[in-house]
């Protein structure tokens, strides 16, 4: 990273980023182009639980090539300053990649879903036998990750 100061090292603080975000972006690599999503997600016990439709081009992507990066941000605002130049934006973000599994057993994706409610705070974690059969849930194995921080002074 070009400016150290900016840096997040410190990996249970970059855990927490990851635990208080809502959306994450997550690229992939479409025959040479890049492909990026916001995705609800959830994280926990070191990995990124998603989940979304059987198919799709997103699908058919990360059959053919299951690596991808993501991107997460919190603690988010714009700061407005009398001079165009000297507006700016405090922030915290993840950035990392990793490889993307595709969850087939019923109790794993279960454990998925559940990670995705628990990260926006339900307790409730029940769901119906045909929502689970029908519904796809990814878990990104994580490679690598770093942080970085513009915060407010």
């Amino acid at each position: 990273m070009r400016r150290s100061e900016k840096l997040i090292s410190d990996q249970t603080e970059i855990n927490a980023l990851l635990a208080k975000g809502e959306i994450i972006r997550v690229a992939m690599v479409d025959e040479g182009k890049p492909y990026l999503v916001p995705m609800s997600y959830g994280f926990k016990d070191g990995a990124i639980y998603l989940h979304c439709a059987k198919e799709g081009r997103k699908v058919d992507i990360l059959r053919r090539n299951p690596n991808v990066c993501f991107e997460v941000s919190a603690d988010t605002s714009l700061a407005a300053k009398e001079q165009a130049c000297g507006w700016t934006y405090h922030f915290k973000s993840v950035i990392g990649n990793g490889k993307v599994v595709f969850l087939e057993e019923t109790a794993d994706k279960v454990s998925g879903l559940s990670a995705i409610m628990e990260q926006y705070g339900s307790a409730d974690h029940s769901f119906p036998d045909k929502a689970v059969g029908n519904t796809l849930v990814l878990r990104i194995d994580i490679d690598e990750m770093t942080g970085k921080q513009s915060p407010a002074v």
